[in-house]
C-alpha cells in the first residue's frame, strides 16, 4: 500500500480507478453510481494520471484501485469494500464485513475469478 498525496478529480472524495474499456467494469460502475450515495469519484484508468496516483498501467489493468484523498491506495476487493464503507449506512456495514478475514480472503478470490473471465462476460 503506497501513500501518495494526490489531487482528486473531486477534491475531498476518494477516486475509484476502473477499466473503462471493460464492459463488465463499466456496467458495475454505472450500477454503483445509480445506487450508492455520491461519495466517490469514478474515473477510467485510461484517462487518469496514473503516475500521480503511484499506480503503474500494469497494476491498473489487473484490478480496480481506490485512492483516498490522503493518497492511500487499495485495490481489488478491498477497494470495492472501501467504496461501500465510504457510502455509509447499510453499505458501510457490508463493506466492513468484506474487509474482515476470512470474508476478505473469499471476496478477493471471487474478485480475481471474475477478473479472469470478465472479457467473455
Amino acid at each position: 500500500m503506497t501513500i501518495h498525496p494526490v489531487p482528486s478529480m473531486r477534491p475531498g472524495l476518494p477516486t475509484m480507478l476502473y477499466d473503462g474499456a471493460c464492459g463488465l467494469c463499466t456496467r458495475v460502475m454505472e450500477l454503483a453510481v445509480a445506487r450508492l450515495p455520491d461519495r466517490v469519484a469514478w474515473v477510467p484508468y485510461q484517462s487518469a494520471d496514473l503516475p500521480a496516483y503511484g499506480i503503474s498501467e500494469a497494476e491498473a489493468t489487473r484490478s480496480v484501485h481506490l485512492v483516498d484523498p490522503s493518497g492511500r491506495v487499495e485495490h481489488g476487493s478491498a477497494a470495492v469494500a472501501r467504496v461501500l464503507v465510504h457510502s455509509g449506512g447499510r453499505w458501510a456495514l457490508l463493506g466492513r464485513v468484506l474487509l474482515v478475514p476470512p470474508v476478505s480472503l473469499v471476496a478477493e478470490v471471487i474478485y480475481r475469478l471474475v477478473g479472469r473471465v470478465r472479457g467473455p462476460l
